[in-house]
Parts: structure tokens; C-alpha cells; sequence
């Protein structure tokens, strides 16, 4: 998007050079060369300044157009509440109670990230920070909120099941 932005505003540098230079010259470079005796035919003075406001409207135009898409380019990306809400929807969703067998960092991991990309619609990037610690951003990587996930083992003995484990899950702005 930002590669689009740049060339819309070269664009209009470029209308608003044509804008301020001779339009005389601007004709025969332009169209003058179509024609055998260029002077003979060439456009009256109310001509030459319609094509001058022509070139300075195209300017304005496409000024406007460039901040409309960098006004939509900004909105694409996730403010600090919604990657928090993303990080507590995503909590959520791996956050277990008592479940029998060992639990195990690995299955919690992919299970963040899934539930991350499911929650945030490619909107939010995800990185292992360390440890039990994610760290989501907005596509940008601004706005970081961390994510800690532990999976807590447990030997019940007597039990009818001697391993379970559980997930919890914690929510912090900034990084981790």
C-alpha cells in the first residue's frame, strides 16, 4: 500500500510541475510533434490556461487520493485494544481446566498460534518471546501485548488417573 501512495503523490509532483511550466511548450512537446506546422495549429490562450488549471485540479486529486489511502492503509492496522482483545479471545480458546495425560509446552504452543490467526484475522503477527511468553503486535509490529500460557503437570496419586495437567493463561500490554 505504501508503494501505491508513493507513486500517486510522484504523480501529482509531477502534474504540478507540468502545472507551473510554459504550456506552450508543454503543447508542442506533448501533441505539437503530430503535426507537420505545429505552430499553425496551435491552441489559444484559453486553451493553454484550461490545460494549466487541468494539470493543478489533477494535482489536488490526486493529493486526496493519496491521503484517502493512507487514512485506509492506517485502519488496516490493529490499535492496542484490539490486539488485546485478539491476545483475551485467543486466552480463551487455549485456556483449559483439568484435563487427563501430560500436557506439554509444544501442544500449548501450536495451539496459541492457531488460536491467534484464527482470532486475528492476519491482522495480528505472533512471536515466541521466550520461555512461555508470546508477543502479538499488529501487522506493523506495533502495539505489542504479551501472552503467557503455562501448562501445569500434576501427579495425583490414588487418583484413577495419575497424570493431568492444566493451561493457564495471562494477558499484559507492552512486550514481554
Amino acid at each position: 500500500m505504501t508503494a501505491l501512495i508513493v507513486f500517486v503523490v510522484i504523480a501529482a509532483v509531477v502534474m504540478f510541475v507540468l502545472g507551473c511550466m510554459d504550456q506552450r511548450k508543454v503543447y508542442l512537446r506533448t501533441r505539437g510533434w503530430q503535426y507537420r506546422n505545429p505552430e499553425a495549429l496551435e491552441p489559444s490562450d484559453a486553451a493553454l490556461t484550461m490545460s494549466r488549471v487541468g494539470y493543478f485540479f489533477g494535482t489536488v486529486v490526486l493529493l486526496v487520493l493519496a491521503l484517502v489511502l493512507k487514512s485506509a492503509d492506517r485502519s488496516m492496522d490493529y490499535s492496542t485494544s484490539q490486539v488485546h482483545s485478539v491476545a483475551y479471545a485467543a486466552a480463551r480458546s487455549v485456556e483449559s481446566g483439568r484435563s487427563s495425560g501430560l500436557g506439554s509446552a509444544i501442544d500449548a504452543s501450536s495451539s496459541v498460534y492457531s488460536a491467534v490467526n484464527d482470532e486475528g484475522n492476519g491482522k495480528v503477527k505472533i512471536r515466541d518471546a521466550g520461555g512461555d511468553k508470546y508477543e502479538l503486535t499488529n501487522r506493523k509490529g506495533r502495539n505489542p501485548v504479551c501472552l503467557t500460557v503455562t501448562v501445569d503437570n500434576a501427579l495425583g496419586l490414588g487418583n484413577g488417573e495419575p497424570w493431568s495437567h492444566t493451561v493457564t493463561t495471562s494477558v499484559t500490554d507492552g512486550p514481554c
